[in-house]
């Protein structure tokens, strides 16, 4: 008897115990950052922020605490068709095949990007719609939770214009009931999920690249520049349309582009690359071919391209290869023109410090060979300018005539002349004598290691949102929190524009001496 009460008793208990869906066992599985949870404890906490990382292209989402996110959303027309809309099943509508008719590149490349660069192009309220939409679906599709009592953490560049910031907050607050919306600034959190406070990031984004110099997780120095990946795929495009104008005895002088944009891209983020030097080593690069899909037809014919060919527009536009420096405008500067000259703003302790931390996000980072020969660019800037920001040809002519008379000085052992730089004897060997206080600080510091400065040196990030992640998971508020009643009272207007903010209280993350408002930041 006692037998058969207690096996009916498990499985009175096994029945009534609730339903497991499979969507939250892997949910709960992907909580990496947090080791010390428990069977009972590994389900998703409803207090649990929702990161989104918002781009031109992207819409990255998922939850607290996770080192990846569970959804990679695209702005494009197969994300706004209508229910009914079954255009993109039709063949040659799917981005796939050619144009029918060659299009200019701006337009060849607007539908596919949540916003562009130039604020006067731009329809705010169909941004404001294609944000509701992709929210709404996110929500429904992949993270199977209500957007109601969850708090919001978005991780948006610094640099966004004011009008999509408020034309973002504005749809979230309108449309869904968030309690308080976050704000955290993507570079800082590149160089969080590298495990950094200070770094150089460098994204190499969509519609532009910029260069963020971070200092004690502060952003002090940024530089950007319009040569990004939307102009290399735009290049790719027309080199694409180039080989199938060629294939039908054709001439491509219009400059358009007809072959399909997910094609094109396709084609970009696979074979793309770039030589890691200027003068690569291996020379068979030139000749050596490589069977590509037809631009014609991509499903049935193949067409044989040299693998320099493939090269060309990532070197031609992120480098600015055969380009003179004096023909580049200031918001056309070349990706390692751009950071020699973030880095030669900074103070020499700040530019030790973030040279040798420097970290590359964005789509642009995934080419073979780019980061390699971006560094060693920035390395011959370096050997030939130096860190003094004046140049030009009286410069050199004055700089090779001051060597020009120090070498024949030192032929005939006369004295140098004066102006020329006389080198200084090497200093000594022996370690200088350490008074007290250095001494007992080594004593009790006797296995940290010396920071590493001055070197031009990579490093590896697991991008913005895994930065987030782990920012939002130690529960540590953001300096720019924003409430529901009072943005919804005031707008963007109502945050207080400081050029240099108060740093929030570690345990309440408010400002001091002020609980009744919130500042924009870094988004001033």
């Amino acid at each position: 008897m006692s037998s058969s009460s207690t096996l009916r008793n498990a499985q009175s208990a096994k029945s009534t115990s609730p339903p497991h869906t499979p969507k939250q066992q892997l949910r709960s599985g992907h909580n990496s950052f947090n080791s010390t949870t428990s069977p009972g404890s590994s389900f998703r906490n409803e207090d649990d922020a929702i990161i989104f990382e918002i781009g031109a292209r992207w819409l990255r989402a998922g939850f607290e605490g996770n080192s990846a996110p569970i959804c990679v959303v695209g702005f494009g027309p197969e994300e706004s068709r209508r229910a009914g809309d079954y255009r993109g099943l039709i063949e040659g509508d799917s981005g796939m095949g050619p144009l029918a008719e060659p299009i200019d590149a701006e337009e060849w490349s607007r539908e596919y990007e949540l916003w562009g660069p130039d604020m006067r192009q731009i329809d705010l309220g169909l941004v404001e719609d294609k944000i509701e939409r992709i929210f709404r679906d996110t929500y429904n599709q992949y993270l199977l939770t209500d957007a109601g009592p969850s708090r919001l953490v978005l991780a948006l560049p610094s640099l966004l214009p004011h009008p999509l910031l408020s034309a973002l907050l504005s749809t979230l607050f309108s449309r869904w009931r968030f309690p308080s919306i976050t704000l955290l600034p993507s570079a800082t959190m590149s160089a969080t999920a590298a495990g950094l406070r200070s770094a150089l990031v460098v994204d190499l984004g969509w519609a532009e690249t910029t260069v963020t110099c971070i200092y004690e997780y502060r952003e002090i120095v940024t530089k950007r520049s319009t040569r990004a990946m939307k102009t290399v795929l735009q290049d790719m495009g027309r080199l694409l349309t180039g080989l199938a104008s060629s294939k039908n005895n054709e001439a491509n002088t219009n400059n358009k582009i007809s072959v399909g944009f997910k094609y094109c891209e396709e084609i970009t983020t696979r074979l793309a690359w770039c030589s890691p030097s200027a003068e690569p080593d291996n020379k068979e690069e030139s000749t050596r071919t490589l069977s590509i899909p037809s631009p014609i037809n991509p499903n049935q014919a193949f067409i044989d391209v040299p693998i320099s060919l493939l090269a060309e527009p990532v070197e031609r536009v992120l480098l600015a290869t055969n380009t003179p420096e004096s023909e580049l405008d200031d918001e056309e500067k070349s990706i390692p023109l751009l950071l020699y000259n973030a880095l030669l703003a900074l103070p020499p302790d700040a530019r030790g410090t973030c040279m040798s931390r420097i970290v590359f996000v964005g789509g642009g980072a995934r080419i073979p060979g780019l980061r390699q020969r971006i560094l060693h660019e920035i390395s011959r800037l370096i050997d030939r300018y130096g860190w003094s920001p004046i140049r030009g040809k009286a410069v050199e002519r004055q700089r090779q005539r001051l060597e020009e008379l120090k070498l024949s000085s030192q032929a005939n052992g006369e004295k140098p002349p004066s102006g020329t730089i006389v080198e200084r004897p090497e200093p000594s060997q022996e370690e200088p004598e350490l008074d007290f206080v250095e001494q007992k600080l080594r004593r009790q510091n006797k296995d940290t290691r010396a920071p590493v400065q001055g070197l031009l040196r990579e490093i590896e990030s697991l991008g913005p949102w895994a930065g987030a992640s782990l920012v939002t998971s130690l529960k540590i508020r953001g300096m720019v929190e924003i409430e529901r009643e009072k943005f919804l009272q005031h707008g963007i207007a109502g945050g207080i524009r400081d050029s240099e903010y108060a740093v929030p209280d570690r345990r309440s993350g408010l400002r001091a001496g002020d609980r009744s408002s919130w500042t924009l930041a870094g988004w001033a």
